[in-house]
């Protein structure tokens, strides 16, 4: 006869018993998945001949240090100017909607990229903005010509508008005093800031 199974409390040896159940089941399930193959492994393919890399163009904006610095190779007095005096021509420049080379070739002429040149008919730095043409449109006790920046934004400015209204070249002349029965204009003014620019 069988001895009666008590009710109650497990003994240890039932509780390490069912722990061992459970872990080799674990066991057991974890070598059947991981013996399974993965379905999803990334796989690469490499093309023969690699798409065409686009062809890269800089804009005006990046050519514009550039072209200044080369018109100011070319021009006298302009060949050793400073790096920040290039960045700043192209920069003002493209601000005033000028063309920097028109811009280089106009500091070229009338100031030599001298930044304190003050001319007898007291045309002032860079550009040789004249305080007593212009006195009407810029407050020239705001406005320091002798500073290179300053005096490149109303130069540029200036050209800037008589190019609108007139046309490139026209504009170009009449920067210099309007380029009309003035005594002291130089009569090829507007070939030479047009040849430094390397305009026809």
């Amino acid at each position: 006869m069988e001895a009666p199974i008590k009710k109650g409390k497990m003994t240890e040896k039932t509780k390490s018993y069912i722990a061992f159940v459970f872990m080799l089941a674990a066991m057991i399930l974890f070598a059947v998945w991981s013996a399974q193959p993965v379905e999803s492994e990334a796989t690469f393919t490499f093309r023969t001949n690699p798409p065409k890399a686009p062809k890269i163009t800089y804009s005006e904006s990046h050519n514009a240090p550039l072209e200044v610095a080369k018109v100011f190779g070319r021009a006298s007095g302009c060949q050793d100017a400073d790096p920040e005096l290039i960045e700043d021509v192209a920069r003002l420049s493209r601000r005033a909607g000028l063309d920097p080379k028109i811009a280089a070739a106009l500091i070229a002429v009338e100031s030599g990229c001298n930044p304190l040149a003050i001319s007898n008919r007291g045309a002032v730095g860079l550009t040789q903005v004249r305080p007593i043409v212009w006195k009407d449109k810029y407050d020239f006790s705001r406005t320091n010509l002798l500073n290179s920046g300053e005096n490149m934004q109303v130069g540029f400015e200036i050209l800037a508008e008589l190019i609108q209204q007139y046309g490139t070249y026209e504009g170009v002349r009449r920067y210099q005093g309007l380029g009309i029965g003035c005594e002291t204009c130089d009569g090829q003014y507007t070939e030479k800031i047009f040849r430094l620019a390397g305009k026809k």
